[in-house]
């Protein structure tokens, strides 16, 4: 990722703010919260069942037009899924993740909540390789 800190001011600039108990949730490329509902509730509960930061972001790119933007400016494209910015506190998930039905597509990680475990991973290792946030997360 080239600029890290770039990325978190563009997003907390640009997206909806969702109500949640912990982790801050935004949603991006929808008009209101309610046309990615399916994909907040979702994370939320997940979120519920993991231990990620208090004061982590998390980013839903509802839209694949969102979600391109999102990876652009991230300088992130070996992902269909999600993505973490470590210096950011800020995690990045493709609502697809929420639509599809398992095995989803295009990644080693067949579910959602296998995906957000492998993000945890990043931030356990502080890293962003991915063999070892796949380690870190204890899916290897």
């Amino acid at each position: 990722m080239k600029n890290p800190y770039r990325l978190s001011c563009i997003l907390l600039l640009s997206m909806l703010p969702v109500a949640a108990p912990a982790q801050k949730i935004l949603v991006a490329g929808v008009k209101q919260v309610a046309s990615c509902e399916f994909a907040v509730r979702a994370l939320q509960a997940d979120l519920r069942t993991m231990d990620f930061p208090k004061d982590w972001t998390f980013v839903i790119a509802c839209t694949q037009i969102a979600w391109e933007k999102l990876q652009r400016k991230a300088d992130t494209f070996q992902t269909n899924t999600g993505f973490t910015n470590v210096q950011g506190r800020i995690t990045v998930i493709n609502a697809r993740i929420y639509f599809e039905m398992p095995p989803l597509s295009g990644t080693t990680h067949p579910t959602p909540q296998l995906v957000l475990q492998h993000e945890r991973g990043h931030i356990v290792c502080g890293c962003n390789d991915e063999w070892k946030a796949d380690r870190a997360a204890g899916l290897h």
